[in-house]
């Protein structure tokens, strides 16, 4: 409790990533900085890997039907004010000086936390939970929401991997989005994708320089792949 009240305090982009180190430690045998190390890995596979040793100790009681623990409603709340609630183009991509926090940052430290703290034996049945929960707050109805920023903004998170400027369509390697190692089925992603094509917000924004100043002929044909899987 005093931990999260400093990250009131604290505020920002600091303070969240208080909170959502402390939700972690507080379940998983864990240091505090090895948490932190863990949630701003370079890559997917690397903070995979990461917590991989870390969930070796993780004490879990096998529940008939999953539930989200105290932690991981913390984190849907978190992503409730700052992702699911964006309306405005300029909420993309603050500056890491001000105290307005990015759809994109929350959302990329939320979903790694909620992986941190769900057990390898729920991972399934977890995603199965968090999608019908985002479909219900999104509103996402065969590829359609009204919260089309918000949409970019899970896009951007959950479908384009973290490193800016090695970004290969190509690559074989499934577990380096963050979807796949939720465990999102593939015709959710699709919708979602859906819901926000056209909008600039939902490629990195290194991509969208190259595409507005005419440098990159970008292709969508990835996307349209994903649009027609089942």
């Amino acid at each position: 409790e005093n931990v999260q009240a400093a990250a009131l305090l604290v505020g920002g982009k600091n303070g969240l990533i208080l909170e959502c180190v402390d939700l972690i430690t507080s379940k998983l045998d864990i240091e505090i900085k090895d948490a932190e190390t863990a949630l701003f890995a370079a890559t997917v596979n690397e903070f995979k890997d990461m917590m991989g040793v870390v969930h070796e100790n993780f004490e879990h009681d096998q529940e008939s039907e999953f539930a989200p623990s105290g932690g991981q409603f913390h984190l849907l709340w978190l992503l409730e004010e700052h992702v699911l609630s964006v309306v405005k183009y300029g909420e993309f991509d603050s500056p890491r000086n001000t105290e307005k926090l990015d759809p994109v940052f929350v959302g990329r430290l939320c979903f790694r936390s909620w992986y941190s703290l769900t057990h390898p034996t729920d991972l399934s049945e977890s995603a199965k939970w968090l999608e019908s929960w985002l479909r219900t707050k999104l509103e996402l109805t065969d590829g359609t929401s009204s919260k089309r920023l918000a949409c970019a903004a899970l896009v951007r998170v959950l479908l384009w991997v973290d490193e800016a400027g090695q970004l290969d369509l190509g690559d074989s390697d499934e577990d380096s989005i963050l979807a796949t190692l939720l465990g999102f089925d593939s015709r959710f992603m699709a919708e979602l994708a859906h819901a926000c094509c056209g909008l600039i917000q939902s490629i990195p924004p290194h991509l969208a320089d190259e595409v507005m100043t005419g440098m990159n002929h970008f292709s969508f044909e990835a996307s349209g792949s994903l649009l027609n899987a089942s």
